[in-house]
């Protein structure tokens, strides 16, 4: 009888267990999930509800590649993909054919997903996937490095993605730190009728340029950046903006200076070191294919009387006097 007692008990202990494993990680079973419309904003920092459906693996396996593959500005600040995923919630869908969820890993949040997906007699089928939200950090000796990808959907069911990175620099060890850095980034991209998820091709800037840099090696004794080196690079900024002309502000990394157009794409990568040797402060004019030309550091409106004829550009009597009120 005692035997028959513990047979009894050990089955219903093996029934609750895997019924509470099969709720806990659903497989083919529908998911219930709420439904959020459009426009819709997609980050790692929402709040989520204390309980969500963990996806098995067969859902995982089919979209991770769609999520390794993707097209569009790839991650600075780059984490392994993880492995264990549960769905958020799910999204108004242009069509009966195919859901639109929101999937995100366990744990702390650092990735969310956008998948569609059908059902199909034996589980789920999935269709497309893209990234669509992302958020880390790395903090160094003297600098913090962060990375935050935002998704906005809006009623056309066109996404945008918005993808920043930055570098900030301490002050507290160097009394004159290097440059702090921040890109932003979008790409956008179409859910399609059949649930495909289309990246929409950027438009292609021209590479050809003009840009002036102005340099400075701190390591050099005696090179100090004061007050007047900050409004220069205010000011020069200001005018050659107006002219279309690049401007770069360099205090290291001198090996691979990277030239960035008014839209945040590089349009060249150059080295100046060599140019150290005879140079250690000043500033430089470029054109796509050219050697730069040097010109000795000095205030801003000196400086564009010569870096504007360079460029074929006159000096007008605007500009003139936009210099001199802000001498």
């Amino acid at each position: 009888m005692y035997s028959k007692v513990k047979t009894v008990i050990f089955s219903v202990c093996i029934a609750i267990c895997f019924n509470a494993c099969v709720d806990k990680k659903q497989g083919n079973d529908a998911f219930i999930l709420t439904e959020k419309t459009l426009p819709c904003k997609i980050q790692c920092s929402d709040e989520q509800a204390d309980s969500l459906p963990e996806l098995d693996d067969g859902i995982i396996n089919q979209f991770l590649p769609f999520i390794k593959k993707y097209e569009g500005h790839k991650a600075v600040l780059k984490m392994p993909l993880p492995s264990e995923w549960k769905a958020e919630y799910k999204i108004e869908s242009l069509s009966p054919d195919f859901e639109i969820w929101i999937v995100t890993n366990l744990h702390e949040v650092t990735h969310k997903a956008l998948i569609t997906l059908k059902k199909s007699a034996s589980g789920y089928e999935v269709i497309s996937g893209l990234w669509i939200a992302y958020s880390t950090a790395i903090e160094g000796s003297n600098y913090i490095e962060s990375e935050e990808w935002i998704g906005n959907i809006d009623e056309e069911y066109t996404i945008r993605m918005k993808k920043q990175y930055e570098k900030i620099h301490s002050s507290l060890n160097d009394s004159i730190p290097p440059t702090n850095i921040l890109q932003v980034k979008e790409d956008v991209y179409q859910i399609s009728l059949n649930g495909n998820i289309l990246y929409q091709q950027p438009e292609i800037y021209e590479t050809d340029y003009m840009a002036v840099v102005q340099f400075a090696d701190t390591t050099e004794k005696g090179i100090v950046l004061d007050e007047e080196w900050i409004w220069n690079s205010i000011h020069m900024q200001e005018v050659l903006e107006e002219h279309n002309i690049l401007f770069a502000e360099i205090t290291h990394n001198f090996d691979k200076v990277s030239i960035r157009n008014y839209h945040g794409e590089e349009v060249d990568n150059i080295n100046i070191y060599p140019l150290l040797s005879t140079y250690s402060k000043g500033y430089l004019f470029l054109k796509k294919g050219q050697s730069p030309t040097y010109h000795r550091y000095c205030e801003a409106k000196e400086c564009l009387e010569k870096a504007l004829p360079f460029f074929g550009i006159a000096v007008e009597q605007e500009t003139e006097e936009a210099l001199s009120d802000n001498k």
